[in-house]
């Protein structure tokens, strides 16, 4: 997946007069790179693999929307009170059906809105970690997934599956407890589309990072990062920066409670320039080969 072509959505007028903007918008990120052309320059022909991810502004907190031409993927739902951002979202694009909702973990950031979305959208397959919470939040979702009559598939061990010739990947955690409970119990999606792989990291803190560091059923280089635990800072931070090596990395935070600095250096100094949700729903556009990121 390295080493591939990668550009960013810049047109001869956005070079002319943008350029400073992209510079020095905080901690790398390239807010504005969006031009009316964009998807000119995206081959999103029917028979070449290509995907669509939307990370929402839903606060601290996670809700990304895959969608690869037929099918769609929701990793995460937010909290309860911006479950309306998604839905708003697909009820716009005439969006009715999902086939995977990937819950990582349940702390009321991620399991927040599932309630919403199942009872809003009709769902295929809902995939969680194999463990229980005593959140509210999880009981509002588990209430919801009985009522609906959806039985959850607990993820314990490695699953693939294909979507429009995406390849998803979930790497489930792999010991029964953490020091991190919640967080560490995340899974870990990746996702290659084509020549270009996405990693969704969820909360993983030391421990899960360590346990992701030493594995050898993927590939850690991805051309695209959703940075673990909302930009916080942990001992295993910048080993696995560094073995994912990202060209672009989206950070979900809030202006209340942003992305530690050390992390985005980090970032940077990797080569990856950073997104961040709290200054507006990030989207990247990817054709397999080339992929674009645009912020609202």
């Amino acid at each position: 997946m390295k080493g591939k072509k990668f550009f960013q959505c810049v047109n001869s007028v956005l070079l002319l007069f943008g350029v400073l903007t992209l510079l020095l918008s905080g901690c790398g990120s390239t807010e504005g790179a969006a031009s009316g052309g964009v998807r000119d320059e995206i081959d999103f022909s029917e028979g070449n693999p290509h995907v669509k991810v939307t990370f929402f502004d839903v606060g601290k907190g996670d809700a990304i929307l895959i969608e690869t031409g037929k099918h769609m993927v929701l990793i995460d739902t937010g909290y309860d009170d911006t479950a309306k951002v998604i839905l708003n979202y697909m009820e716009k694009k005439d969006i009715r059906h999902l086939d995977y909702l990937i819950l990582t973990h349940f702390d009321k950031d991620h399991v927040g809105g599932a309630d919403w979305i199942l009872w809003e959208v009709e769902t295929g397959t809902v995939l969680q970690p194999d463990y229980e919470s005593d959140g509210g939040q999880y009981r509002e979702y588990a209430k919801a997934m009985e009522t609906e009559e959806y039985s959850p598939v607990r993820v314990t061990d490695s699953m693939e599956f294909s979507l429009d010739n995406v390849e998803f990947l979930i790497y489930p955690p792999q010991q029964e407890s953490y020091e991190e409970e919640d967080n560490d119990f995340s899974l870990v999606t990746s996702m290659v589309c084509g020549e270009v792989g996405f990693l969704f990291a969820g909360d993983c803190e030391k421990e899960r990072l360590k346990e992701l560091l030493q594995q050898e059923e993927f590939s850690l280089a991805h051309e695209v990062l959703k940075v673990p635990h909302h930009g916080t800072k942990n001992k295993k931070s910048a080993e696995f920066i560094k073995a994912v090596s990202p060209a672009a990395a989206v950070i979900t935070d809030s202006g209340e409670k942003p992305a530690e600095e050390e992390v985005c250096r980090m970032l940077e100094d990797a080569g990856a320039a950073v997104y961040f949700t709290k200054d507006g729903t990030v989207t990247c556009l990817c054709d397999g080969v080339n992929f674009q990121m645009i912020q609202e």
